[in-house]
């Protein structure tokens, strides 16, 4: 996902209480230190994974909200000291690209499980539980079969090469088949163990300054090779109702969410974006789908103008439904920002955003997970499409030691915990 590489600065200058909580986040990193020394956030040790005082994953505890990150074995498939701090930090563990269709069955009937299997054992052997991140994935993760034939794009009328493929082969009549065919094999191979499955992953659409409106239906959806495949011009939101019975029959113990994502912004697609997938939430409930959740991917963009008010609004109504909250995918990308800005600037504004954006969510809405796509931020996506940046999107650095964002998350959860449990399901 990339959005525009326009340049804004933030919305606002910080107020005298986020100022105050920047020295306030020296003391929670201060809580780091050794008995003498620099703070771990500070310092390179030969084991570079020295525990901080207080753990992500004890702060949410606290609240009753699982902590996690992702993690992919094939992408770093050796490091004991990842494994130490995903066993230090998580309850939660997602397959970064392991559970994907097009890792695990590349080819139809022709099934890889390594890197899923890498990511089960892992949490298993942490004490974690494993989440399924995804089933369908609207415009992407889909092997050249699960795609359509590329001679329907002029008959469909979407110019959307991603949605097709010259192998592609999917269709109205083998959709359901297939669907139920990978439910079946997850099911048989690993059971009922997942604590979240992401039944579908960005299937609203994701509008730019190339869009045009026969991409998307009226009610928000991409016109990709599901929506196709499942009738969506026929059936309207409902199109999405069956796969989410049928994985909940095979799976009654997961939480069953819609995975999206860039609703943040104050900007009006992504505006328009979050009304779009509010319609569709209410209606699913009315309906009687078995969702439990949103999740939020919350890839936090700094120098973007992050809309409060409009995120408040937004997780009062998710939670007048009745539904919970996870965060599965959170970051904050630093490359909006100016580069002139020293490393200092950038990670404070950083923490911030995140302070900003957590603190909303805990205070309007049901927040039952946190995870984090990397706990190191030299492994996250952005590091690896900027590595002259050397950016801090995740809260602790390469070494495992923790970063300010670390800290900020910290405090932002103890704060909630002072001054109120989290309204965990």
């Amino acid at each position: 996902m990339s959005l525009s590489p326009k340049l804004s600065l933030p919305s606002r200058l910080p107020s005298r209480r986020e100022l105050l909580w920047t020295a306030a986040a020296g003391v929670v990193l201060a809580s780091c230190r050794g008995a003498s020394g620099p703070t771990t956030a500070e310092a390179a040790s030969p084991a570079g994974d020295a525990a901080p005082a207080v753990t992500l994953r004890d702060a949410c505890r606290a609240l009753g909200i699982r902590h996690g990150a992702a993690r992919d074995h094939y992408i770093e498939p050796e490091d004991p000291m990842l494994d130490r701090l995903m066993a230090r930090e998580c309850d939660v563990v997602t397959p970064e690209n392991g559970g994907k269709w097009g890792v695990f069955q590349p080819s139809e009937g022709q099934y890889d499980w390594r890197r899923f299997d890498a990511a089960v054992e892992l949490a298993r052997s942490i004490g974690a539980t494993p989440n399924w991140h995804t089933i369908i994935w609207q415009h992407m993760g889909m092997p050249p079969y699960m795609k359509l034939p590329a001679g329907r794009q002029a008959e469909l009328g979407i110019s959307e090469g991603a949605y097709f493929s010259p192998d592609g082969t999917l269709s109205e009549e083998n959709v359901w088949s297939r669907f139920t065919g990978v439910v079946d094999a997850v099911k048989q191979r690993y059971g009922d163990i997942f604590y979240r499955i992401d039944v579908a992953n960005e299937v609203f659409f994701w509008e730019t300054a190339e869009s045009h409106p026969r991409q998307q239906d009226r009610f928000g959806f991409r016109r990709g090779m599901w929506w196709v495949a499942a009738g969506g011009a026929d059936k309207g939101p409902e199109w999405l109702d069956p796969f989410f019975r049928q994985v909940h029959a095979a799976f009654p113990k997961a939480k069953l969410v819609l995975n999206e994502f860039g609703i943040e912004i104050d900007e009006g697609w992504q505006q328009r974006k979050r009304a779009y997938l509010l319609d569709w939430l209410t209606g699913a409930v009315r309906r009687g789908v078995p969702i439990h959740g949103i999740g939020l991917q919350s890839h936090l963009i700094a120098g973007k103008p992050y809309d409060s008010d409009g995120m408040r609004k937004f997780l009062r109504a998710v939670d007048k439904l009745g539904l919970s909250v996870h965060l599965t995918e959170m970051d904050v990308d630093e490359t909006r920002l100016p580069v002139s800005w020293s490393r200092e600037e950038k990670d404070r504004t950083m923490a911030l955003l995140a302070r900003r954006y957590l603190a909303d969510v805990l205070n309007n809405a049901k927040l039952e997970e946190l995870c984090w796509w990397h706990l190191r931020s030299d492994l996250n996506f952005i590091a690896r499409e900027h590595p002259a940046l050397r950016p801090h999107p995740s809260p602790y650095d390469e070494q495992s030691r923790p970063l300010p964002l670390y800290a900020s998350v910290v405090e932002t959860l103890r704060d909630k915990a002072r001054t109120g449990k989290a309204r965990s399901g």
